[in-house]
């Protein structure tokens, strides 16, 4: 059974980056509507900050690992 520290980390997680597609979908939505605009520049910026938070998790999870010795079971 997990820990509540590994579920509350996914959690944290998902919940980031769920929080990141909000606020981009409604970015994305704000510069498409203005005349001229592309919003296609955007795409690296969230994308980069997607990577991070996926990065922040692994990392998380490798550290709650190696604290509970490395192997389960």
């Amino acid at each position: 059974m997990a820990s509540p520290t590994e579920s509350s980390l996914g959690t944290l997680v998902m919940a980031s980056l769920l929080i990141l597609a909000l606020f981009f979908t409604g970015l994305w939505i704000y510069v498409a509507a203005q005349a001229g605009q592309d919003p296609s520049y955007l795409l690296p910026w969230f994308g980069g900050a997607a990577l991070g938070i996926i990065a922040v998790g692994l990392v998380g999870y490798v550290i709650t690992g190696m604290r509970r010795g490395g192997r389960r079971g």
